[in-house]
């Protein structure tokens, strides 16, 4: 049956009849949703990262959606702002700077919701933002679905501290809906934080099709690197972040060491920069020498791409990770993936089928899972994508946001 036969049908029943079948359309097809029930809808968010351009875009198509953002950069790393806004399907805002130098006191916001009368309104955690959007939902008595997005991992949630805690217990007896990037912090939250709001799980992905579409045109780029650092046949292992103290890049040259005895087709690729570059490649530099690990320094968009295909195995050695979102980039490249414990995103690895996880803080730990996927790997044959191994779909998360918010939307 077509989705327009089955709203003339809903249209032809009784009032009462058609609310009970409300959650039946809603589920049958996303095009009722387009058609007859697009809301309004205000992002409220840090900044513009390239994790986040596909949920964003998707917000954009679903909603009539205004975008406010902090700060014209995400605060720890600076992204490419002018490549990163060509990719977007919206015209971003920019919030003034905060009230008296308090960063997320934007009064402004007041404005903002009176003008836009949105439905829904998407806010970042769980800070002074995020309590004023709350605060003026109650005040003005607004019919207003608010919603948190939350990137802790399990640690945090757990951790944190008092005052984020007391914000976070407020919002909570206002929010509808948070959207958690971790199922374990979700199940944490379902046992320890029982209030009205419904958990959603949801982790820090980006769309399958369009990251895949991006990684092919990255493959000429590929082609250029490894004949220039001679990768064809070697077994290509790759780290990309910034090379900072809680990043823990020290542990994998420290593994990498151990395992090139036994593996001496294996490379190691760092992709990124940071204060501790130089320390770094002084720990390393027989090894830099010999050609058998490079530092490429940061690299964005499709150059940062063209690595994702040129590797077998990717590491994360975070000892701090609120999620780490080159995880997916990894998973989504076909990277068999070697994830620190610590990190959210170590939700996305399927043992041992898509990767492996380990102890940040264990040095022969991450040894042995390194041998390990060595031994399974097969050297670069050719440069051609790779399958994806990314067990959680984009697109199904998506949809299965959205119905919760057409369900709580009133």
């Amino acid at each position: 049956m077509h989705i327009a036969e089955v709203v003339t049908i809903a249209k032809s029943l009784p009032l009462l009849r058609l609310n009970t079948y409300k959650s039946l359309i809603l589920s049958y097809s996303a095009d009722y949703r387009r058609i007859y029930m697009k809301k309004r809808a205000i992002i409220l968010h840090p900044a513009i990262a390239p994790y986040r351009v596909d949920f964003f875009n998707s917000l954009a198509k679903e909603f009539d959606a205004s975008f406010y953002f902090e700060f014209d950069n995400a605060l720890e790393q600076a992204f490419d702002q002018e490549k990163l806004r060509k990719r977007l399907c919206f015209a971003p805002h920019f919030l003034s700077s905060g009230f008296m130098g308090i960063k997320n006191l934007r009064l402004e916001v007041l404005t903002i919701l009176w003008k836009n009368k949105a439905d829904v309104v998407f806010v970042s955690e769980y800070n002074l933002l995020g309590l004023l959007v709350c605060f003026y939902k109650l005040l003005f008595n607004w019919n207003l679905t608010v919603v948190s997005i939350c990137d802790d991992n399990v640690s945090m949630a757990q951790g944190t501290h008092f005052v984020k805690k007391l914000t976070r217990y407020v919002m909570l007896h206002i929010l509808s809906i948070v959207v958690l990037a971790d199922n374990n912090v979700l199940t944490w939250y379902e046992s320890n934080l029982r209030f009205k709001s419904k958990y959603v799980y949801f982790p820090i992905i980006q769309s399958d099709n369009f990251f895949r579409e991006r990684l092919l045109k990255a493959l000429s780029i590929s082609v250029s690197i490894a004949d220039r650092y001679s990768l064809i046949g070697k077994k290509n292992i790759l780290y990309v972040g910034r090379l900072v103290e809680i990043k823990n890049v020290s542990l994998l040259l420290k593994a990498f060491r151990q395992v090139n005895a036994d593996f001496p087709d294996a490379r190691l690729l760092i992709v990124g920069d940071g204060d501790l570059r130089e320390d770094l490649e002084s720990q390393v530099q027989d090894y830099i020498s010999a050609g058998l690990i490079r530092f490429m320094g940061k690299q964005e968009g499709l150059d940062l791409l063209a690595y994702y295909n040129l590797a077998q195995i990717f590491v994360l050695p975070s000892l701090y990770e609120p999620f780490g979102t080159v995880v997916n980039e990894a998973l989504l490249s076909g990277c068999y993936t070697l994830c620190s414990s610590i990190a959210g995103s170590a939700c996305l690895i399927d043992e041992p089928q898509n990767g492996l996880v380990f102890d940040p803080s264990n040095e022969s730990g991450l040894y042995h899972k390194l041998k390990k996927a060595l031994m399974g790997a097969v050297g670069l044959e050719e440069i051609a994508l790779k399958g994806n191994k990314m067990q959680i779909r984009y697109a199904e998360r998506m949809d299965c946001l959205l119905k919760c918010l057409y369900l709580s939307i009133n």
